[in-house]
């Protein structure tokens, strides 16, 4: 009677003990490997419709920042001219050579001082056929005589981006020379008794 019981069992198709286990196993073994992913439980929720998690940037480093490190060295200023006038001295600055080195547009500073005056740019510079580098090009002038630094100015001319500054003198008087002679560098020509000046560009000594 225990035989056709279990030959019933087997002809039905029911699974036997055997059966289950194994089944379980192989499911367990088939997740056993898969990881639960945070933009997936967000999908689960709304029906598998959700958008993929958006990319969070963790750090910018702005264009300029590589830019500047390729002209943190400053190059001179080794073209420059001037004329005197009576009531100013203008300085003129050639910025662009034979189509190899022309000034980078926004990157002109003049700074004016009673006895100094700055210029600073930066150069777009061709060193070879293929190869363009900029450049940091810098003057310092220790002047030779007194200007008045709040009414003094500059521009660039449009055809020949060559840089005129009109230096306008604190007292009307001929200028001889645009430096001083005395040697002093450009950082020590600013002080109050250097605007005291004879016609001849000597300090007069302060009482």
């Amino acid at each position: 009677m225990a035989e056709v019981e279990n030959l019933s069992n087997v002809e039905s198709g029911a699974p036997s003990q055997n059966d289950i286990a194994d089944s379980a196993n192989k499911k367990k073994n088939a997740n056993s490997y898969y990881y639960w992913h945070g933009h997936e439980k967000e999908r689960a929720k709304v029906g598998d419709v959700a958008p993929m998690p958006v990319p969070v940037l963790l750090k910018k480093e702005e264009a300029a920042a590589t830019s500047a490190a390729t002209h943190t060295s400053s190059f001179p200023i080794t073209k420059h001219s001037w004329c005197d006038g009576k009531k100013a001295v203008t300085v003129y600055i050639d910025t662009k050579f034979e189509e190899k080195e022309a000034m980078v547009p926004g990157t002109l500073q003049v700074d004016y001082k009673k006895r100094r005056l700055e210029v600073s740019y930066v150069a777009n510079v061709q060193t070879s056929k293929d190869v363009v580098v900029q450049r940091k090009k810098h003057l310092a002038l220790s002047l030779s005589n007194a200007i008045n630094d709040k009414e003094s100015s500059h521009k660039v001319k449009d055809s020949s981006e060559q840089i005129v500054i009109r230096l306008v003198k604190a007292k009307e008087m001929s200028w001889w020379e645009l430096v001083r002679k005395d040697g002093k560098s450009a950082g020590d020509s600013d002080s109050d008794n250097e605007s005291n000046a004879d016609e001849d560009g000597a300090a007069q000594p302060t009482s």
